[in-house]
């Protein structure tokens, strides 16, 4: 009779064991449930953090405009006489300037350490949004058109009409318009 009570016991632990572990499992799959639907329910435009930056109103600006905006403003750096128009002369005039300052020992090329010279002047001044001078042909150093390469491609991209000046609205950066808001649906009944 010992054995058959003792027999009993264990099979009604066991059952007792799997109730439990099926409980278990339905809280935890519950929970995990009711964590989800509260993460993909609505969610208001407040708690979606935009890439880009917000422009002075408060409103979303692409990262695309602020790049936009910062390589204006890199070509407007070379307007030589503050007309708000930069030609191709005042571009190569102010590359040549900044090549001279950078070509510290005066030999027409930039060596390996004036080469990270500027490239650290770069990078403080941008950040990450620097371009660094890189030796394209592998001779060793950077000559001017290996310096002036992205300010020349830069240039010709925003020169739309190919006329050799960026004036007018090359050097604006269009207006944002943010989309209106999604219609909201409204309950059946």
């Amino acid at each position: 009779m010992g054995k058959a009570r003792a027999a009993v016991y264990k099979s009604g632990s066991e059952g007792w064991l799997r109730l439990m572990t099926s409980w278990l499992r339905l809280v935890s799959c519950g929970s995990v449930l009711l964590f989800a639907v509260a993460c993909a329910g609505k969610s208001d435009s407040t708690s979606i953090v935009p890439v880009g930056r917000p422009d002075p109103r408060n409103r979303f600006v692409p990262p695309q405009v602020i790049d936009l905006q910062r390589n204006i403003q890199e070509m407007l750096s070379f307007d030589a006489n503050h007309d708000g128009t930069v030609t191709r002369e005042e571009l190569e005039a102010g590359l040549r300037g900044q090549f001279a300052t950078a070509d510290k020992n005066g030999d027409g090329v930039l060596d390996a350490a004036e080469t990270q010279a500027e490239n650290d002047r770069r990078w403080r001044e941008n950040g990450t949004a620097f371009s660094p001078l890189i030796d394209w042909n592998q001779d060793g150093v950077i000559d001017f058109a290996e310096f002036a390469t992205t300010a020349r491609t830069l240039f010709a991209q925003l020169d739309r009409d190919r006329n050799g000046t960026l004036a007018g609205l090359e050097l604006r950066v269009p207006v944002v318009r943010q989309a209106p808001p999604p219609p909201r649906m409204q309950p059946n009944g």
